[in-house]
């Protein structure tokens, strides 16, 4: 490491640039990490806008600096449930309705028919049901849904 004595001072730009390219690497490596320690380096190169530091100082900064971005940064993604921990809906969209009650608008014979889900209707497989009965979402299966009576036993 006899290349660090010859740095007799880091210039702020150095920290933006770096910054620059960790946000450049986030975006070809997705995973939202790189982008935290692009946030230190844009924060240290404010730092040394204003504080001319030694380099050393600089160094040991920036460490901290990634430390709690990165300790800040994954509080705030799990907080937004955006962390891929059981947290991942991506590509789920008939899932998430599961548990919802809603009215059958075609009536379900032979086991198919249709709901109203918001303002879309919706394929729906389940006992035979007529139209304007109310009905539970139990399970998705691609774009299908499958659904019981509310009052009723069937699963």
């Amino acid at each position: 490491m006899d290349w660090l004595p010859t740095l007799e001072r880091v210039a702020p730009w150095h920290w933006w640039v770096l910054g620059a390219l960790l946000l450049i690497l986030e975006v070809a490596a997705p995973g939202v990490f790189f982008v935290w320690l692009a946030l230190a380096a844009f924060g240290l190169g404010l730092v040394v806008f204003v504080l001319p530091l030694p380099v050393a100082v600089q160094l040991l900064l920036f460490a901290v600096f990634c430390v709690v971005s990165v300790v800040l940064g994954r509080r705030y993604v799990g907080r937004l449930g955006l962390g891929g921990e059981g947290g991942d809906t991506l590509n789920t969209g008939a899932s998430r309705l599961v548990g919802r009650t809603v009215t059958v608008t075609a009536p379900i014979v032979n086991g198919v028919g249709r709901v109203r889900v918001g303002d879309s209707d919706w394929r729906a497989r389940g006992p035979d049901t007529p139209a304007g009965t109310s009905v539970l979402i139990v399970a998705a299966e691609g774009t299908t849904l499958i659904v019981r009576e509310v009052s009723g036993s069937w699963v």
